[in-house]
């Protein structure tokens, strides 16, 4: 499956070919919901085309921009293999789709750009985490929001086991790993083999988890989200040692993590991250609240598109349930206009804008409702200057 990265929304953020089409389609991972999949998405694309002909493009250049995506709904695999929810971008010579771990609501966007508050989730510091289960046998790495959890498929060249990490190593020396229960119910490692002793077991244990964190880097290198570690309970500490991010939870989900559903994982690491999250929101929203009488925050919105693309915005708070279109003037740095409800056909989606530019900066966004806002205004900001 095709997983959404930072440096991929980048890259959508920055596309300027008009127009572009958005799709955002819940979907099913398993089930007789499954069949519905495509017939909902093959009405999306319908209303695409009615739009676009509407806009006074012609039958076959309509055809043309659409063709990739109406490929996919001849894929049988495809709609049987989905995850909680669909994004698809398509633009003249441009079409991305990718599988999402949580659910959107169904949509339909044309506009001078692509339309990517819907993903935002995945790359804000208020709910998006990740969760990595991993034992001797098995390596699996999930992504998390607060409803919602879903399997990324590994980076190629990370190891799915230890045997896997440590193939060429001295058969002499393979150590086998069993994993037993101790008094109160929670489970540890015990180890045999042949190997010279304890150190070295701990050793070859270290290089795996080393070998495992190493191939987590292409995901990892992008985000700041918190990492939850799910294994027994010697194995957490070895693996807080030998990685290299810097945003592992102290906290773990301890036991064997194989036999956990990915549901289960997320009940239990959301109790650990949760209050990570409010803390950090709300810290947010204090400096804000603290801030919002001088000239280093407002909520403005012509002022924070402006800032944002500036490279002054330092956080970011948004309603993720909102929409403003406008037209933006990077020359002159203003917001030509801007209201509330359908995109035009030149206009730009002004969140979206100001939640990217935020991120290609290195500054913070925080998606929250509407009514958790610490004004009546969509978004705010906190300054660098």
């Amino acid at each position: 499956m095709k997983n959404l990265t930072l440096d991929q929304i980048k890259g959508l953020a920055q596309q300027i070919q008009s127009p572009g089409i958005s799709i955002f389609l819940p979907t099913h991972r398993a089930g007789q919901d499954t069949q519905q999949d495509p017939i909902r998405f093959k009405n999306l694309l319908r209303e695409a085309e009615l739009s676009l002909l509407d806009k006074g493009m012609g039958p076959r250049e309509v055809s043309a921009l659409l063709q990739p995506a109406q490929a996919l709904l001849d894929e049988a695999y495809f709609w049987q293999h989905q995850r909680d929810g669909l994004a698809v971008f398509i633009a003249s010579d441009d079409f991305h789709y990718y599988h999402l771990p949580f659910r959107v609501e169904e949509l339909l966007i044309i506009a001078r750009s692509y339309y990517v508050k819907p993903v935002l989730p995945l790359f804000t510091n208020n709910g998006h985490y990740y969760v990595l289960a991993i034992s001797q046998d098995e390596v699996r790495l999930f992504e998390g929001t607060r409803y919602s959890v879903g399997q990324i498929d590994l980076p190629e060249g990370t190891p799915e086991s230890l045997d896997e990490a440590l193939k060429f190593d001295d058969p002499e020396k393979q150590l086998q790993f069993h994993t037993g229960t101790s008094q109160g119910g929670i489970r540890t490692g015990m180890f045999h083999g042949q190997g010279p002793g304890d150190e070295e077991q701990k050793e070859r244990i270290e290089r795996y988890l080393n070998l495992v964190d190493a191939g987590l880097k292409e995901i990892f290198r992008e985000t700041q989200a918190p990492l939850v570690l799910a294994g027994v309970e010697y194995l957490l500490p070895l693996y807080h040692k030998v990685s290299e991010y810097a945003h592992i939870m102290k906290e773990g989900i301890t036991g064997s993590p194989e036999h956990l559903r990915p549901e289960e994982l997320q009940e239990q690491a959301w109790t650990i991250v949760e209050s990570y999250f409010r803390q950090e929101m709300e810290k947010a929203v204090e400096q804000y609240q603290q801030l919002a009488v001088t000239a280093k925050a407002t909520d403005n919105i012509e002022e924070i598109v402006a800032a944002a693309f500036y490279g002054r915005v330092d956080k970011l708070l948004l309603a993720i349930d909102a929409q403003i279109w406008g037209i933006f003037d990077p020359d002159t740095g203003k917001v030509v206009h801007y209201q509330a409800g359908q995109s035009q056909e030149d206009d730009l989606a002004l969140l979206d804008f100001a939640a990217m530019q935020t991120l290609q900066k290195d500054g913070s966004v925080y998606a929250l409702l509407q009514e958790d806002m610490p004004t009546d205004s969509p978004i705010a900001a906190v300054l660098r200057y």
